[in-house]
């Protein structure tokens, strides 16, 4: 052991742990009157007493050389004052981290130093250790520190001198004193200024006055509740808030969250449930957000920003410790609906016919129903791009009648048909590609001659259907298309009506009227009616050539078909040159009886075949 020459005599040993300004003070004590001062001590023996406080190095060590102490032992003892606060043993801590000015002690560890001391003012010392917030009990002895009152505000670090008067009740102070197993944060925070690391790997990674605020305030948060006051909590408190801290701390980022996570699920939400963070996440937020922390919380910031991101709406426009959003992960239903600036009702409905919500999230409140905001991108884009039917006329440019007939004939599509409450809810780019489709081939008229017409006016010039011309027009059967320029949208289409005359004209080709059955058959309309009626001549329905109505025919197929098997006497009469009461005479005398009776259609016909017989 290297032994170091003191220039003071006599001189005290420096103590294990002593804090410099605990040395010096008590040097003062065995060297200066009753009233001994560190000040006025420092002050006759050329020593700078607030470079001593503050660390200062050429302070530390003209000190040790004038008690013959070693100065590295003595610095490693020292507080260090830096710009962002003071340094320990490589540890940064900020001034809300120390309680220098406190006179806290553990009057276990004191009455050791006095037990065989006769000067017990030079014997009991300071330790550095008492002076951090988060060490609040002595892991020797199982004890409490306790704080002393003292009034000399102005020789706050001059321990001997502020200790003296309370020598004598060292004992009575001890007996009171809580009895308490050091927290798991304070044995963290000792071990790792002995050691340099505590071993819980993620605290490791963070600066030491970062870890005790973390583990201090998610601990009393988990313990007391999210908005938990940190000015009613005891010292006992905050012992049972380290420990639960650290237990959270131990599983690092992965507990961290899973802390979060449990504040946002029991966290009881309003019927609107729009409550931020701040809300959710308590005093745990506001630390962080409002409280000025040394910019090594931003790591912890960070994690919790992500955390907020991931697991809250939030997006680009919204920030989060002062810092902007990037990127939504998350949408709900109520930020959705601020954003597209739709009510929030139609985008439920939209957001469960598409099946972004599930049925458990859409009885959740808006602002808890959360959905990927990027798998629902497109379906988003279609919300704020829809128009209801009353839109959709005025986008199209038709008017009320010919918009249903247009969704009636399936050109324009709702976006959920299947669904009666979203069946009037068009996506914009359909109408588009509708619109796009009917006018491809369209020439701009700005003075259209008689021909030329929109659909409505072709529809009752050449009496067809809207669906019929906008079948030619999709189709690209007609040969023109216009475009009126001084019209909007489907109202500006024009077609020749001659052409949709031609193209929509009807043909009897194969097909014959019940008129002209009774002329072949030489017959009346009656009959021709009720062997109509009775299936002996089937009719079909087509679209009349001349005024386009509909009009049932009989093909010619069938009439020719019945009148190969069955004739009438008339016409056997018209074939043969037999009057038709010989015809009948002969085919009575045959015992030959109509196929077809009188009293069935009105006329009696018989077998071809049967004729043949007479």
């Amino acid at each position: 052991m290297k032994l170091f020459k003191a220039r003071l005599r006599p001189s005290l040993p420096h103590l294990a742990g002593e804090a410099p300004a605990s040395f010096v003070s008590r040097l003062a004590q065995l060297h200066l009157g009753r009233d001994a001062s560190a000040p006025f001590f420092c002050a006759d023996m050329g020593l700078d007493f607030r470079g001593i406080i503050d660390g200062d190095q050429d302070a530390v060590d003209a000190l040790a050389s004038l008690a013959g102490v070693d100065p590295d032992r003595l610095a490693a003892d020292a507080f260090r004052r830096v710009p962002d606060g003071q340094t320990f043993r490589t540890e940064l801590f900020p001034g809300r981290h120390l309680l220098r000015t406190a006179l806290r002690v553990c009057p276990a560890c004191l009455l050791e130093d006095c037990a065989q001391a006769s000067k017990p003012e030079t014997a009991a010392y300071g330790r550095a250790l008492w002076s951090i917030a988060a060490i609040k009990t002595c892991r020797k002895h199982g004890m409490a520190l306790v704080k002393l009152e003292h009034q000399e505000t102005s020789r706050n670090h001059d321990f001997a001198r502020l200790l003296k008067p309370h020598l004598p009740d060292l004992g009575a102070l001890s007996e009171r004193a809580t009895c308490r197993t050091a927290s798991s944060l304070e044995t963290y925070v000792l071990d790792r200024l002995d050691e340099g690391r505590g071993n819980i790997h993620w605290l490791d990674t963070l600066p030491l006055h970062v870890g005790i605020g973390v583990c201090e305030t998610i601990g009393a948060v988990a313990r007391f509740g999210r908005d938990v006051r940190f000015n009613t909590l005891s010292d006992d408190d905050w012992c049972a808030a380290g420990t639960t801290g650290i237990a959270i701390a131990e599983k690092g980022e992965v507990g961290i969250r899973e802390f979060m996570d449990g504040l946002v699920c029991s966290y009881p939400y309003t019927r609107s449930a729009t409550e931020g963070p701040q809300a959710v996440l308590g005093r745990w937020f506001k630390v962080l957000s409002f409280e000025k922390l040394h910019p090594d919380f931003d790591v912890v910031r960070d994690l919790v920003a992500e955390f907020i991101a991931e697991r809250m709406p939030f997006g680009p426009g919204d920030t989060i410790f002062g810092k902007p959003v990037q990127r939504r992960v998350l949408h709900s239903v109520y930020t959705a609906s601020q954003e597209l600036r739709i009510h929030p009702k139609r985008l439920r409905k939209i957001l469960q016919a598409t099946g972004i919500l599930t049925k458990e999230q859409a009885e959740l409140p808006n602002g808890s129903a959360l959905f990927d905001a990027v798998a629902a991108s497109p379906t988003l884009a279609d919300a704020a791009d829809g128009l209801f039917m009353t839109e959709v006329k005025e986008y199209l440019g038709a008017g009320r009648v010919q918009t249903k007939l247009l969704v009636d004939g399936g050109f324009i599509k709702p976006m959920f048909p299947k669904r009666p409450e979203l069946d009037h809810l068009f996506r914009r780019r359909d109408l588009d590609t509708f619109l796009t489709r009917l006018f491809a081939d369209a020439v701009p008229v700005a003075e259209p001659d008689e021909d030329m017409v929109d659909i409505q006016r072709a529809v009752k010039k050449v009496c067809c259907s809207t669906a019929e011309i906008l079948d030619l027009v999709l189709g690209r059967k007609l040969a023109w298309v216009g475009r009126r320029r001084d019209a909007h949208g489907f109202s500006a289409l024009l077609v020749r009506v001659s052409e949709v005359r031609d193209r929509t004209r009807g043909s009897m080709d194969g097909c014959t009227t019940a008129r002209a059955v009774e002329k072949v058959m030489r017959t009346n309309s009656a009959v021709v009616r009720k062997l109509i009626d009775l299936g002996f001549l089937q009719t079909t329905t087509i679209v009349s050539p001349l005024n386009r109505c509909p009009v049932n025919v009989i093909r010619e197929a069938d009439l020719e078909a019945f009148r190969a098997e069955h004739v009438t006497l008339f016409e056997a009469m018209a074939t043969t040159g037999i009057h038709f009461r010989q015809i009948q005479k002969r085919l009575t005398a045959l015992g030959i009886e109509p196929q077809i009776r009188r009293e069935e259609v009105g006329a009696a016909f018989y077998r071809r075949s049967d004729l043949a017989r007479i």
